[in-house]
């Protein structure tokens, strides 16, 4: 059995931002450095994609999606987590969460 296999990084660019400087979300429920990977695997011997031949994986990272951030220092290796309060109903959060079960449907596994 031979197989290709494809690997296919996706970078959000609405809270797109360096790691230590971007964090949370913002009130869209758009997750800071959000990376969308997927998998695909096809059989050599078929290459057909239309015939099923095919599997694809999709993996998502992003920031915890709640209102959060911390302060970059060089003497601090940890710093601090700084939480706002000012969405309770966590509505940002509801709206991420309905904006991936739009994307990608269910099951949707989230670790």
């Amino acid at each position: 059995w031979n197989f290709d296999i494809a690997i296919v990084a996706r970078r959000s660019r609405f809270f797109a931002g360096t790691r230590f400087r971007k964090r949370g979300l913002n009130t869209r429920g758009d997750c800071a450095n959000e990376v969308e990977v997927e998998q695909i695997v096809c059989n050599v011997a078929t290459r057909s994609l239309h015939t099923g031949d095919a599997m694809s994986y999709v993996q998502l990272r992003a920031s915890v999606p709640l209102f959060w951030s911390q302060e970059v220092s060089a003497t601090n290796p940890k710093p601090a987590v700084d939480f706002e309060f000012s969405d309770v109903n966590l509505t940002a959060t509801r709206s991420h969460f309905g904006n991936l079960l739009g994307r990608y449907g269910v099951p949707l596994l989230l670790v």
